[in-house]
């Protein structure tokens, strides 16, 4: 997908940006974070789909217990470099192996041989599912194919029980055409699913106008969305009944 409003694209679009990183320095990294305490590996993008291959392997050398962290690499992609690092096996072992939650965190748009593959490896997803049935997709994300791929992929996570969230993005001037549709298609197909209605979308990449990278051709979406139409995204779920309070309203819990 080519997202036109991808809140990292300047770095998913970026060739020279990043450390390179082999399925065996991935391993160790991810090693390193569930003994830090991290509650699991998020596989995250951009998309990691493409990068399935490296997750794969990277995933089977977990095990393997000669893994040690990298000091260098280590000081390179760590945020907190003046911290120190805390073990905290407590939290990574049980019964003396290692306990790696994974969780997958993507726009779902993959056949389903790769489904197939990460339904052995996957312990919780968390699915976009962006655009309804219609020509956004193509539109906004140059992505043909779009809503028969999602579509088909959420309902086999659900048909195999697996432990899912769904995000939508409420986007401008894309909520009859995108936001309806697919809350449509949940209540129809999967009822029970939890649903993140995010009311978080702002202008980025060639959507924002105060960017060298705008293009008009996606004004539609330069603007942020209104009260109006996050309420009536609100609105519409809860008149379907799809079960979207809990986890939407969960940061507004918090502030109270």
């Amino acid at each position: 997908m080519r997202c036109s409003f991808c809140q990292n694209g300047d770095i998913s679009t970026d060739k020279d940006n990043g450390v390179v990183m082999d399925a065996r320095r991935l391993a160790t990294l991810a090693w390193q974070l569930r003994v830090e305490g991290c509650h699991n590996i998020n596989w995250v993008g951009g998309d990691p789909t493409i990068h399935l291959h490296t997750i794969v392997e990277a995933i089977s050398l977990l095990d393997e217990r000669e893994l040690q962290p990298d000091s260098r690499l280590n000081r390179r992609i760590k945020s907190d470099l003046f911290l120190d690092w805390q073990e905290r096996p407590q939290d990574a072992y049980y019964q003396g192996e290692l306990n790696v939650p994974m969780l997958w965190n993507s726009n779902f748009f993959m056949s389903s041989e790769t489904m197939k593959i990460l339904r052995i490896l996957m312990d919780v997803w968390l699915p976009d599912f962006k655009f309804g049935p219609g020509k956004c997709a193509v539109k906004l994300a140059r992505t043909p194919w779009f809503w028969e791929t999602v579509t088909g992929n959420l309902k086999a996570i659900d048909d195999w029980g697996e432990a899912y969230t769904i995000r939508h993005l409420v986007m401008p001037n894309h909520v009859e055409c995108c936001t309806f549709r697919v809350l449509d298609w949940v209540k129809a197909n999967i009822p029970e699913a939890p649903v993140n209605v995010m009311d978080q979308y702002h202008p980025d990449t060639f959507c924002d106008p105060r960017s060298p990278r705008y293009q008009e051709k996606y004004a539609e979406l330069s603007r942020r969305c209104t009260p109006d139409e996050i309420l009536a995204a609100y609105r519409y779920a809860e008149g379907l009944g799809v079960h979207f309070q809990p986890i939407t309203y969960e940061k507004n819990r918090s502030r109270r």
